[in-house]
């Protein structure tokens, strides 16, 4: 069996897609992205000039819109549940004006966007009204109506704001929960399948070994990229990256890297995560799907604090990278 990494070539899209969650519960959250704070993440910025490309897009995550509601299922039940108004702010901050796409819009260079869904929290029993129906997510065929709903409003709002389009080119829709289980299996094959029916793409980011990861292709996803939950503070060691890619390759899926600050990250995690991509290790480095997440900070931060960090990035976007040796490095 020839095993190999889902590759971008392959969707015909661009490679190293970073995260950008408009919202948090920390006190890091990000709610609109500006020029200024997307631009060491689309440039590679050295002493302050664009030197060169950087990621190759963005994928725009709507966490929360207003205080104390979340979309972001993770979060959701940490306030009031979020309705239709939030769900309809998330696209509103997308596309306001100098934030967020408008800002993306100001690169040299083209970029893909993706959005996640908001998802559609089963507990939400009183979402709103959409078209004279009042909306029960404990019904099935509500949620589905729901994400229909944000999807039009959503493609509508793009295609009128035609001047963005030059520079982003929107590829699809990411399923926001990185776990699926029996209670969103149709549902995640419905909404997949009317994607696809206005020729766009969809995309998963679930955790390895989560459930239904065998089963990416049969949901309908074009792209699934694994995060083998390897932060560098907890139970988890390098090792699961090894075994993440090993699956990876098995199941022809793409791959996620961290590089976050906070208790569970250690200072050596993202060496980890760069050095196992590398040719004599796992490949992942060239000809793989890659999403990147910075939990806890931005690049910003990371460009003007942490420039040897930055640098590294950068040249394994480039494929340029060599190992770097630390003291008692396992492998």
């Amino acid at each position: 069996m020839n095993l190999n990494y889902l590759s971008a070539k392959q969707l015909n899209i661009k490679n190293h897609l970073a995260v950008l969650p408009c919202g948090d519960l920390t006190d890091k959250k990000i709610m609109n992205w500006t020029a200024l704070e997307l631009e060491p993440y689309i440039s590679y910025i050295l002493q302050g000039k664009s030197i060169d490309t950087m990621f190759g897009g963005f994928i725009f995550n709507p966490i929360s819109t207003r205080e104390n509601r979340y979309i972001y299922p993770l979060y959701a039940t940490f306030g009031d549940l979020a309705d239709k108004v939030d769900w309809q702010l998330a696209i509103d901050n997308l596309f306001e004006k100098n934030v967020n796409f408008h800002a993306a819009a100001l690169s040299k260079w083209q970029l893909d966007i993706w959005v996640a869904l908001p998802y559609p929290l089963p507990l939400q029993n009183n979402f709103g009204i959409i078209n004279n129906h009042s909306l029960n997510f404990e019904q099935e065929n509500d949620r589905f109506r729901s994400l229909k709903w944000w999807i039009e409003s959503f493609l509508e709002r793009w295609k009128k704001e035609i001047h963005l389009h030059a520079t982003l080119i929107f590829r699809g829709f990411m399923w926001q929960r990185d776990a699926i289980n029996h209670q969103d299996t149709s549902l995640v094959k419905n909404i997949n399948k009317y994607i696809h029916q206005q020729n766009l793409l969809t995309m998963w980011l679930p955790n390895h070994g989560t459930n239904n990861v065998t089963e990416w292709k049969n949901l309908g996803f074009n792209a699934t990229c694994l995060n083998s939950n390897y932060y560098g503070n907890t139970s988890y060691d390098y090792q699961w990256i090894n075994h993440t890619a090993s699956f990876a390759k098995f199941y022809h899926t793409g791959m996620q890297i961290y590089y976050g600050k906070g208790n569970i990250f250690n200072d050596k995690h993202l060496i980890d995560y760069l050095n196992l991509g590398l040719p004599q290790y796992n490949n992942y480095m060239r000809d793989c799907l890659l999403v990147y997440h910075f939990p806890n900070q931005n690049l910003k931060e990371v460009c003007e604090k942490k420039v040897v960090d930055y640098i590294r990035l950068y040249s394994f976007i480039k494929g340029i990278y060599a190992k770097v040796s630390y003291p008692q490095m396992p492998y």
